[in-house]
């Protein structure tokens, strides 16, 4: 009786799965007047979060962080996605992503971040060189068939683009450069590659990955989550997002008119040079699909990789990125308190709302719910997900 249960539980969860893919596929390349979410269940299905996995962030180019993390050689950061244990290394030639994952009993390398010229193994001692080559296996000389000098930490495709290390498990993928070609463009103002870190914060949050990156690509939620800290400067019904280009979106967001253009600088901090005057009454929101999450101030750029962790689960990233010149600034430790602040509390708005939403989105009452113009960024994600998921199942 017991086992028949079980069977007929895991056919009842099989054929809730083909329901919830049909939904989701049923919902492809509708309009965005008329347009509705992704059903509920793509946001808590565990079936539909490992066909995500496979389907998107095993093909596409992920963030992994910025240069302004590792400025010099030796420096290093780790970071787990997908159940690879990851480290990011400044070599004296080039940025590498190296499995911090021993080649002898599997014990990580490292954690955290520092400057070193070697990881060493702390179960037995075995140490590579920061390109990844194993140079150190004591002990080891009985054992004839081992040939250290034939090995290496496995290094994954990475590339740096903008300042984001991006990097990707699908050696046959596109080149990221020139993917976000576009963006690069866009970008070139900024400066982005020559940018330095202000703060960084992270946060563990309970919900699923697109929730989060929805909330960071539209602004109808000002009125609502934030509407004592965004809404009064930059209302939600002055926002307007671009047509998806490939790899990214743009949404844009302008002051509100009776406040001096001098607000969207009051951290005091300079702009970046040879803005107009438009552009500096108005904010920039770059999506970079599928997680990579760039807000570009004037005066400094939020950058943020939301990195899912579970069907439910996510780690927020964030970088506060600025000229080098403003680290000179003789309020510089003030201007940054004052920042991240302001920063952490609107995070912390998003958070509050969008742990209400995963829990409702559980609820079998949950439907897909009708999209406003506002949210033009959610129906892209969505497509955007829709394509790739009928792509995995051909």
């Amino acid at each position: 009786m017991v086992m028949m249960d079980e069977t007929r539980r895991g056919r009842n969860a099989r054929d809730a799965f083909e329901e919830l893919l049909d939904e989701v596929l049923a919902g492809a390349d509708q309009p965005l007047e008329g347009a509705v979410t992704l059903p509920a269940g793509a946001y808590v299905n565990p079936d539909f979060y490992d066909l995500e996995m496979d389907a998107i962030f095993r093909r596409e180019w992920l963030p992994v962080g910025h240069v302004a993390q590792i400025p010099e050689v030796g420096d290093y950061f780790t970071i787990d996605i997908l159940n690879e244990l990851l480290v990011v290394v400044r070599g004296p030639d080039r940025i590498r992503v190296l499995s911090r994952v021993c080649l002898h009993r599997w014990a990580p390398v490292c954690e955290g971040k520092g400057n070193t010229k070697l990881f060493s193994c702390p179960f037995h001692r075995w140490a590579y060189a920061i390109d990844g080559r194993l140079v150190a296996t004591p002990l080891m000389e009985p054992n004839e068939k081992f040939k250290p000098q034939s090995c290496s930490l496995p290094e994954i495709r990475s590339e740096v683009v903008c300042g984001t290390i991006f990097i990707n498990f699908d050696e046959n993928a596109r080149p990221a450069g020139e993917l976000l070609a576009d963006w690069v463009e866009a970008m070139k103002p900024y400066r982005p590659e020559e940018l330095r870190i202000a703060y960084s914060v992270e946060f563990e949050m309970d919900f699923n990955w697109k929730i989060a990156v929805e909330t960071f690509m539209e602004a109808y939620h000002h009125i609502g989550a934030h509407a004592h800290t965004a809404e009064p400067y930059y209302p939600a019904k002055l926002h307007w997002v671009d047509d998806t280009r490939e790899g990214w979106t743009a949404g844009h967001g302008y002051l509100r008119p009776d406040l001096p253009t001098s607000a969207a600088y009051r951290a005091g901090l300079e702009p970046f040079p040879g803005l107009s005057e438009d552009r500096l009454r108005r904010s920039l929101v770059h999506p970079v699909y599928p997680n990579n999450c760039v807000m570009i101030a004037v005066n400094r750029i939020h950058w943020t990789a939301l990195v899912p962790m579970g069907v439910n689960k996510t780690r927020w990233v964030r970088h506060v990125l600025v000229q080098p010149e403003a680290l000179e600034h003789p309020e510089f430790p003030k201007i940054v308190e004052e920042l991240r602040a302001a920063g952490v509390r609107i995070t912390e708005e998003d958070i509050a709302v969008n742990s209400m939403q995963q829990r409702g989105a559980a609820s079998s009452f949950a439907k897909p719910g009708f999209l406003c113009d506002l949210e033009k960024p959610t129906w892209q994600l969505a497509d955007y997900v829709r394509r790739h998921v009928r792509a995995a199942l051909g």
